[in-house]
C-alpha cells in the first residue's frame, strides 16, 4: 500500500511540474530569438554588396511573314460612294435623309432633305422608314436614278450607341439598301 500512495505522490509531483507553464515559454522565447539571429546572418550574407537600378531594354524585332496568297488576291469593290449616294443624319431633334451631295454642297438648302423629327425625344423610325421609301421611289422614278443598295449613316456624336445600334438595325432589316455604311466625325 505504501507503494501505491509514494508512486501516486511521484505521479502528481510530475504533473504539476510538466504543467508549469514557465518552462514552455521561456523555450519559446528562446527558440524566436535564435531564429532572428540565424535570419538576420543569412541575410547578411546573401545581401549583394552594391545596390543599383538596372536598365534593361527588350529588342523587338519586326518579322515579315511571306504569304503568297497575299499577293495573289484582289479584291474589286462592289459598290461605290458617289454624291448621288443616300446619306441619313441623326442629331438630337431629328433625322434627316438625303443624298451625300445635298448634305456638303448644298447643306443650307432644306427643298432637297427629308427631316423626321424625334417624338418625346426617342426616334421616329417606323416613320423615317416609310418616307425613306417613298423618297427612294419618287427618286427613281423622277431622276432616273439607281438604287445600289449602299446608304450612309451619320449619326451625331452625342447620340447613344443603343439608339445608333437599334437605328442600323432597323436600316439593315428594311429591305430598301443592303449595306449600311456607319460614318463618324462628319457632324
Amino acid at each position: 500500500m505504501q507503494r501505491r500512495s509514494s508512486l501516486q505522490v511521484k505521479i502528481s509531483r510530475t504533473k504539476k511540474r510538466l504543467s508549469d507553464g514557465g518552462f514552455q515559454v521561456h523555450a519559446l522565447v528562446a527558440l524566436t530569438g535564435m531564429m532572428l539571429c540565424l535570419g538576420s546572418m543569412l541575410a547578411v550574407v546573401m545581401a549583394p554588396g552594391s545596390y543599383a537600378i538596372v536598365h534593361t531594354e527588350f529588342p523587338v524585332v519586326p518579322a515579315s511573314l511571306d504569304d503568297s496568297g497575299l499577293h495573289r488576291f484582289t479584291e474589286r469593290p462592289g459598290h461605290f460612294i458617289k454624291a448621288t449616294t443616300p446619306a441619313i443624319v441623326m442629331t438630337m431633334d431629328a433625322m434627316f435623309l438625303g443624298d451625300l451631295e445635298a448634305f456638303s454642297e448644298r447643306y443650307p438648302d432644306a427643298r432637297d432633305k427629308i427631316r423626321v423629327g424625334h417624338k418625346d425625344s426617342s426616334p421616329q423610325v417606323g416613320k423615317f422608314l416609310a418616307a425613306m421609301k417613298k423618297w427612294v421611289a419618287a427618286r427613281a422614278a423622277n431622276r432616273t436614278w439607281r438604287n445600289e443598295g449602299v446608304v450612309v449613316f451619320a449619326p451625331a456624336n452625342n447620340i447613344p450607341a443603343s439608339i445608333v445600334i437599334e437605328v442600323m438595325e432597323a436600316l439593315q432589316s428594311d429591305d430598301t439598301f443592303s449595306r449600311v455604311i456607319l460614318a463618324s466625325g462628319l457632324i
